[in-house]
């Protein structure tokens, strides 16, 4: 059985249905009282990836794991929800944990770009994360992988929330010419469950990205013609940031200014480089964005997942 935490998200809903549809068995592990679309075909278990004790258990109860799929990070700090204690220490507690159930097959999703020295918080916090997993001792697989697409993401949702809360014009920062890989999260699940049996995969990082390196202009130009808008693009200045943070923070999905000063940096690697490892072409980002199509159908309503002490008196 392989438990995947960070189940609920855009990468995590995407890699419980590929591993369900292989004919795994699964088990998610459901933060206590948040609501959530749930997963079919699967074991459910609630818990936190900052309480180690939680995740011990839902390793071992109702049947143990023999693979941990750890893909439970935030994107963004809050009060209650920091990089050091979700992404940096949440990762520590789930090797520890994993150590106690003496489970050895870990397999991470991180981001290129990812590095401890990164002057940027998140890429600092998941570049750490990174260094934990490496130095865990378990038999491990890092996808670092290039910016992720999918229903839920942060990039064609930041930019479906601009196309639609502005008419006529689509300001991009950094003169939109930021050079991204995009690759599909149905990919990424696909390269998660290769992990499984590929076996030079293991103790490895492994980079993967779109079958395009594409400016941050072509992404927005393909987002909007999936959504049937059509808008002019204004190449705003790396200087102005600021500006344009202002200016779309009443956007739907708007990034930070953190986030979007993030933009300028390109993040791409080898062209190619899923065929090599894992024998598949990825997708071409223009033929994937039908959850972008203003006529598909509603999504389902998320079912609320209970609180830890709702569960304990059942």
């Amino acid at each position: 059985m392989i438990l995947v935490t960070g189940a609920t998200g855009c990468i995590g809903r995407a890699v419980v249905e590929r591993l369900v549809s292989s004919g795994h068995q699964v088990k998610c592990l459901f933060h206590w009282g948040r609501e959530h679309l749930c997963p079919r075909r699967v074991v459910i278990t609630g818990g936190d990836v900052r309480n180690e004790d939680s995740i011990y258990e839902a390793i071992t109860d109702g049947g143990a794991c023999d693979t941990v799929v750890h893909l439970a990070y935030i994107r963004r700090e809050t009060k209650e929800d920091t990089f050091d204690e979700v992404n940096i220490a949440g990762t520590r507690n789930v090797i520890s944990a994993m150590k106690r159930a003496n489970i050895k097959r870990l397999i991470v999703v991180g981001c290129l770009g990812a590095e401890s020295r990164s002057p940027y918080p998140l890429q600092r916090s998941l570049g750490k994360a990174e260094e934990i997993v490496r130095a865990s001792g378990l038999n491990f697989t890092v996808l670092k992988s290039a910016v992720v697409y999918g229903e839920g993401d942060w990039l064609t949702s930041w930019l479906a929330g601009i196309a639609t809360d502005f008419p006529f014009v689509m300001p991009l920062p950094h003169s939109g010419a930021t050079k991204l890989q995009p690759i599909w999260v149905g990919d990424v699940a696909a390269c998660v469950e290769r992990c499984l049996s590929t076996r030079s995969t293991f103790r490895q990082v492994v980079p993967i990205g779109g079958p395009q390196a594409l400016s941050l202009s072509d992404i927005a130009q393909i987002t909007t013609q999936a959504m049937k808008r059509r808008r002019r693009i204004v190449r705003v200045p790396s200087a102005l940031t600021k500006q344009v943070v202002a200016f779309l923070k009443r956007c739907r999905n708007a990034l930070t200014e953190l986030e979007m000063d993030a933009l300028a940096y390109n993040r791409t690697t080898e062209i190619g480089g899923v065929h090599r490892v894992f024998g598949f072409a990825p997708a071409k980002m223009a033929s994937k964005l039908d959850y972008l199509d203003p006529n598909r159908e509603p999504p389902p309503l998320p079912v609320r997942f209970r609180s830890r002490a709702q569960h304990a008196s059942a």
